[in-house]
């Protein structure tokens, strides 16, 4: 499985947390799904990986690549 950053709702303890693909515990968790993301991001860009955002529900909002694109835009 590719390396990747997931923003999700942390129903246990409120707020946002942003995890590891596979990983159990959050890498660090936010207030608000805003700072998450900002941190998601920044983390992607540093690791070169993928971010995924994810809705309240579960599903993903938002996927953003910050390195090894296995899709490049053509152009």
């Amino acid at each position: 499985m590719p390396k990747s950053n997931h923003v999700v709702s942390n129903k246990a303890r409120g707020g946002w947390a942003v995890k590891k693909a596979g990983a159990e515990r959050a890498t660090r968790i936010f207030k608000t799904k805003e700072e998450a993301v900002q941190f998601g991001r920044e983390l992607s860009r540093n690791e070169k990986t993928e971010l995924f955002i994810h809705k309240n529900d579960g599903t993903i909002q938002n996927r953003n690549s910050y390195g090894n694109d296995p899709h490049p835009p053509k152009g």
